[in-house]
This record gives structure tokens, sequence and C-alpha cells, in this order.
């Protein structure tokens, strides 16, 4: 009832103010239709249109109308609020009400900044009474909640800075986008304090999303994206985590427009002056004495009430540690796990601290000495990787299996970007050279068996490419690839399994060993339902460059994590699902990293090659620097994610180098040169370097004729790609012969519904298309449709092409 009188009250209020706005405008009205009768006519310029005040009153009424609106909304919901579906709950039609209200409530909030000279007290009452009867029914606002991971279940203090967050973006004086920066220490709780906000506040925003922002690599500038943010009037958040370094440009980064909210989390202090709103930023300083303590105790998991004697052992270790919340929280687990106690914990730790200093101090690795201005930041950070080393130094102690996984997998991870490490990634990366193995040789048998079957002849290789297949297995036993670990232990089938029994007994393993880090905190579950994980960047940077880490160390890790994302990339057809397709899609930021790294490793090897000037190293590193054979197999592989991610140059790099390889070392007519050749025709098409691609066709088509003959599975494929290449290039009359040519021996080998055939049918019909025949395009795109659905699904993306190209040929036939 006190609901209902308020929001009865509050429509009195505006109401009245409507009236008084319009006496004005009443007074004006009379005055000028006497002035319009006394003269005859209406005096240029007098129309109420080109009165400043008419435009304030129409404003004034306009942001009033809607409050009214607001209120009528409320009234609504206050009516339906006891209507009750028969599981109790509140019925559809109550929530659709709520909801309906909640965005309106969203939409005039922010207008009520752009009223401050006004008087604008009985809206915000309007606003407060709305938002009170929404409570009558909860529903919620929210519709995306896409953040890196969730805040520590253990998230303790911090209740001070987070008031000065809410205050901050709850700033109704602020017309334009609002931003605040986060800056501090690395390990004193930047990211965990954006995303305990985002959790306390997701109901206030329709969106919160989250993005790296270490590199400018890895912060997303897609312009659609962008500009899908900057058009949604309803509050969001953006979360920019760990802009450190000077390159992100934060002025451009983010959507443009006056919407929006944005949280910035730095340790460059330089940053702040980005903030906007509130106190525009806040230095996150160490913890409290109490919030400290309280933490460790939590991460150590001591039962409460503690006795006193372990609340002033954990006073000693917070203040040894700073105050860091990182390093706290790595303690605790130190303790939880029993590795040490309350009280030897400081000697334990006073111990990894002069062993870190001892091995700083003695590290040949005079590229690290040369850096010297992180030598600082790394000081500041002692705390956080002294204790760190401890739980490092737990998994080393242990000869148990998932202790070893676990350290394997912490050095893997490395040279991984820190965020979105997925279980399912690792254990295709073990299983897929199975997979590939097995898919390798039912291709061989069925493409032998079609032939004969199908067209009565027999692949036979010629005696040059017998020739050339012995001298490559010649080469290859006497150099071999180096002796390089490729994968971790876990991802190993060192005792020959089936693919089914290997892949479940990878998914024991790499279980065991997660549990292990998860229990350490050394990384953290950034999904509560998926197996996807994450690492602090300050550990993640730590374990690539701990003073025990060797150049050679380091070069081989960052080989083993290159490898390892290598093998979860299937080459095609394989790998064509939409789960897999999606999958791909996360493994950028991985690529980028990795290679990142590589390129650091080889100059650190240059540099320590001419400043030592040893007669070993010249003629020996721990790293090939060199193209072969493993880095063809691994750029090919990359050049998959960079071409579905469109980046396109990053791809044509990758694959002019592996096709160079791939001639040279194969000849033309391989089937793996004809894959690479296609694959990079294919990216030099999508770049409109036509006329190269065109060249790189005809050269590849008259190579697979001449070897292996027009019905060879492989000459079909590579004369479907230059037909339809030629149709868009404008020789109609070629690509038609081609393609009819092509649909007719897909048709003979696998038959009218295979999906090679149907694809060949609708590059057909496309060239009709521009003959200007469309009833035969139609019916050529129909049947491409229909057999695609049947074979592929309609979800799929060659469904969804020939489903694009038969709208478009009814559109040219008039239908609709």
């Amino acid at each position: 009832m006190i609901s209902f009188h308020s929001v009865c009250g509050s429509i009195g209020t505006i109401n009245q103010e409507c009236t008084e706005s319009l006496e004005p405008l009443q007074c004006s009205i009379r005055d000028l239709i006497r002035e319009r009768d006394n003269i005859g006519y209406t005096p240029p310029g007098s129309e109420l249109g080109n009165q400043d005040w008419y435009h304030d009153i129409f404003d004034t009424l306009k942001i009033r109308t809607e409050a009214l609106r607001v209120l009528f909304s409320a009234l609504n919901l206050l009516y339906r609020k006891n209507d009750k579906d028969e599981e109790g709950n509140a019925t559809a039609e109550a929530q659709s009400l709520a909801s309906t209200l909640q965005y309106q409530i969203a939409f005039l909030k922010p207008k009520l900044s752009d009223e401050l000279r006004k008087n604008t007290d009985a809206l915000k009452e309007a606003v407060t009474v709305a938002t009170g009867v929404t409570l009558s029914v909860p529903t919620s606002l929210n519709k995306h909640f896409l953040v890196g991971r969730s805040a520590k279940s253990f998230y303790t203090g911090r209740a001070l800075e987070m008031l000065k967050l809410k205050e901050a973006f709850e700033d109704t004086s602020h017309a334009g986008q609002k931003k605040f920066v986060i800056y501090g220490l690395g390990g004193s709780g930047k990211t965990e304090l954006a995303l305990k906000y985002a959790e306390e506040s997701q109901q206030s925003f329709w969106g919160v999303f989250f993005i790296d922002g270490s590199s400018r690599k890895n912060a997303p500038n897609e312009k659609a994206a962008k500009n899908w943010l900057s058009t949604q009037q309803l509050p969001w958040l953006l979360i920019i985590d760990n802009v450190d370094g000077d390159e992100i440009d934060l002025e451009n980064l983010p959507p443009a427009g006056a919407r929006g909210n944005i949280l910035i989390t730095s340790r460059n202090p330089a940053h702040k002056s980005y903030g906007t709103v509130g106190q525009r930023y806040l230095e996150l300083l160490p913890m409290d004495s109490g919030e400290a303590n309280e933490l460790i105790l939590k991460a150590a998991e001591e039962p409460t009430p503690c006795s006193a004697s372990i609340v002033k052992y954990a006073d000693t270790i917070c203040q040894a540690l700073g105050f860091l919340p990182l390093a706290l929280v790595h303690a605790g687990k130190a303790i939880l796990l029993g590795l040490c106690s309350w009280t030897g914990y400081l000697k334990y730790y006073e111990r990894q601290v002069e062993r870190i200093r001892r091995d700083r101090l003695h590290r040949r690795d005079r590229s690290f000495e040369r850096n010297r201005h992180r030598i600082k930041e790394e000081v500041d950070s002692m705390n956080v990787f002294s204790s760190y080393e401890i739980l490092y130094h737990s998994l080393e102690m242990s000869q148990e299996e998932c202790f070893q996984d676990a350290i394997e997998l912490l050095n893997l991870f490395s040279y991984l970007h820190f965020q979105n490490i997925r279980l399912d990634v690792l254990i295709l990366a073990a299983t897929s050279p199975l997979r590939e193995a097995r898919h390798r040789e039912n291709a061989a048998k069925e493409e032998e068996e079609l032939m004969r079957r199908k067209l009565g002849k027999h692949i036979s290789k010629s005696w040059y490419q017998w020739l050339r297949d012995q001298l490559v297995g010649v080469v290859g036993y006497i150099y071999p690839p180096p002796l390089i670990p490729a994968l971790p232990m876990a991802l190993q089938n060192t005792h020959g399994l089936s693919e089914s029994a290997f892949e479940g007994e990878v998914h024991v393993r790499l279980s065991e060993a997660l549990k292990v880090l998860l229990s350490r905190s050394l990384i953290m579950k950034q999904d509560r339902l998926e197996d996807r994980y994450s690492m602090h960047p300050l550990v993640h940077r730590w374990v690539r460059e701990r003073p025990q880490m060797t150049i050679s160390q380091q070069a081989l890790w960052c080989q083993v994590a290159t490898t390892t994302l290598s093998s979860s990339i299937v080459i095609p057809p394989l790998g064509d699902t939409e789960y897999e397709r999606h999958l791909r899609m996360g493994l950028l930021p991985h690529i980028n990293h990795v290679r990142d790294c590589q390129e650091i490793i080889k100059t650190r090897l240059g540099e320590n090659r001419v400043m030592r000037k040893s007669i070993l190293s010249a003629f020996w590193s721990p790293i090939d620097t060199s193209f072969g054979r493993l880095q063809a197999v691994e750029a090919a592989r990359f050049s998959r994610v960079y071409s579905e991610r469109g980046l396109f140059h990053e791809a044509l790099e990758l694959q002019t180098k592996v096709h160079s390889f791939v001639i040279r070392m194969l000849g033309e007519e391989h089937s793996s040169s004809i894959m690479i050749t296609l694959a990079l025709s294919g990216t030099l098409w999508e770049l409109s370097e036509v006329a190269k691609a065109l060249k790189l066709q005809r050269r590849l088509h008259s190579i697979c004729v001449e070897s292996l003959g027009e019905d060879h599975p492989s000459s079909l494929r590579v004369a479907d790609v230059l037909g339809s290449s030629l149709c868009f290039h404008g020789r109609y009359a070629r690509a038609m012969t081609l393609l009819q040519r092509t649909v007719e021996g897909m048709t003979r080998l696998y038959g009218a519904d295979h999906e090679n055939t149907l694809k060949a049918m609708r590059n057909l019909a496309n060239v009709h298309l521009r003959y200007f025949d469309f009833s035969k395009a139609a019916e050529l795109h129909e049947l491409a449709w229909n057999g695609m659905v049947k074979r592929l699904g309609e979800t799929h993306v060659d469904t969804l092409i020939s489903l694009e190209d038969l709208a478009m040929s009814r559109m040219h036939l008039g239908e609709e």
C-alpha cells in the first residue's frame, strides 16, 4: 500500500510540474493570436518553433512524460505483483512487466544528468519510487555477463575501495562515457576488485564484458563489436584488464560515444588520467592489517574462531609479505597443503627470498642484466615471487606423476596466453595426431576404392614420384628433426593405446595435474561450468623468467607450447564442425603469445652468441631458427586459425613459407603441395590479389591433370576452385565448361548427394546466374541447399552459403 501511495503521489507531483510548464505556453499562444488578429498576419520569426523558451518547455515536458510512463508501468506491476503460477512463482506476465519497468528506468536515469540546471527532485523521486516497485517482482536487467573468470571464493576486504567504485559509476552528474582506473602494484588485487564489482553490480548493467589489455594484439579493435556496443541504449560495463604498457591507445580502444561504463586496471600510474567519474582513479595499496589477516586465514581454510597464537603468526606473515593479496593467497595455500606450518612459514619464506637473490646475482644470462629497468618492478613483486616459489618447490619435491605433470603443465601454460586455457584443447593436442593418421589411412583406401570401382582405374605413382618419396625418406632418416619432447608427458601415448582409451587416460592425468595446480592457486578456474583456466599475469611471467630457468630451457618449453597448440589444430577436411571452429577461434591469443615468445628467445640467443663468441654456440643452439619440417607443419596449422579469424596478411606470411618449403621438398604434384597451394590461393583471393591467385590455381590444375588425370579427386577439387575463381573474375565461358565437367566427374566419383558434388553444383549455379539464366541457377542452388541440409545440417557454414545463394537466385526471379 505504501508503494501504491508513493507512486500515485509521484504521478501527482510530476503532473503538477507539467501543468506549470504549460502556463507560459498558453500565455504566449494567446499573445500570438491577439497580435495576428490586430495586424492581420503572423510576423516572420515569431513562430513558436523559433523560440528558445519553446524548446526548453518541450524538453521539460518530454522527460516528464517519460517519467510518467515509468510510473504508470510501476502501477501496472503493483496490480499484477500477486499473480502467481501453479508453483507459486510470479506469472510470466508479471515478470514481463517487471523487466519492462527495469528497462524504462535504465533508459530514463542517464537523461537526468542533462536536467541538472532544472528542478529534477521530482524526477529523481519518481525513479527511486519505481525502482522500489521492481523489488516486489525481482527480475534481472542483465542479459550478458562475459568476464574472464569469477572472483575468488575467499575474496576478502576492500570494502572502502568497492564503495568508491560504486559511487563513481552511480554518479549522474557526468553526461559522457564513464571511465574509472584502478592502478597499483602487481599482485595487489586489481583484477579481483574489478571482477568482484562486476559480480555485485551485474544486475545494474544490461551487459558486462571483459577484455585483456596487456598488448595491442590481445585488446580487440574490431569495428563491428565496438560499433555494436556504442549503439546500445541500455547501460553496459566494459572491464579492460592489465593495461600496463604504453602501446595500448586507451583513447581509441573503448567504443566511441557518450554511452557505457569503462573500468580499467593497470600497474602504470600514468593511465590514471583516463578516469572521468567519481574520484577518477583509485590507487590500490596493500591491504590493511585486519583485511590481510582475514584473507590469509580464509586461504588457509583455518577454522573459526582462530586461536590467538595463529592470529599472531598470521599477522607476522602478512607484514613480511607486504600485505599483498596474491602473496597472502599463496602463503595460505602453502600452509593449507601442509608444506609448512604457521610457525615455520617465515623461515621457509626467507630461504626462498635468499635463493632468488643469489640466483639473480649469479645468473649468466647477460641479456637479463641489461634489462635493468625491470629490476625495480621485480623487487616490488619479490614478496609474491618468493611465496610462489614455496609452492613451486613443493611440486618439484614430489615424484608422484600428478605433481610432475603439474610442473610440465605450468611451464607449458606460461608460454600460452594467461587466460582461456582450455582442457579440451589439451586433449585435442594429444589425440588429434591419432585421428589424423586414421583419417589419412581411410582417405587413401577410400580414394583407391573410388578410382577402382567407379572409374576402373588404379592409383599408381610415376617413377619420378616413387624416387622422390624414397629420397625424402632417406633425408628424413639421415637428418631427423631435433630430439625435442614435443608434448608434455601427460599428452604422449607411450603405451600405444587406442584412440578412445588414450583420450580417457589423458583426461584423467590432466584433471589430476590441474587439481594440484588449483589447490595451490597457481592457476584459477575461469568458469564454474567449463574446464577453462587462467593464471595471474605476474605468476604467468615469473614461471617463464625464474632465475633458475636458462635460455635453453625457455626455448624448450616455448617449443613444447608451440607443438601443443599446433597439434590441437587439425588439417582440413577435418575440424569442420561448429564446435571445432569455435574452439580454434579461442586459440588466436595463445598463438600470438607463443610466437612473440619465440622471437624474444631468438633475439636473446643471437645476443648471447655475439657477446660470448663461443665456438659451441656458433654451431649449436637449443632452438632451431631455420625453417624446416617442424616449422612448416606448425605454420600451416597456425595459418588456418589466422584465415578463419580474417587475419589474411598473417596467414599469407605463414602459407608462403610453407608453400616454398613443401614445393622444394616434395614437388608440386604431391598431395601436401596441392593442399597448401589451394590454401595460399584462397588467402590471396581474400586479399584481392586475384591475378596471383588465378595464376597459382591454373598452374596447379595443369599439374594435377598431367600427373593424376582429370578424373582424380584432387584434380576435380582443384577444377572446382578454379572454376569458381574464373566465374568471379568474369571468365564465364571457361568457368561454365570447367564446372560442368567437374560436376559430372564428381557425380560419377562420389554421387550426386556428396558435399563435394554439391559445392561444385553451387558454383555452377553461380555461372548460370551471371548468364542471367535465373531459373537454372535457382534450380541448381535449391538442389545444392537441400543436399547440404541432409548431409551437413541446417547450421553448417556451407549450408548457410548455399541458402544465401538460393535466396539471391529467387530474388532475381522476383520471388520473396
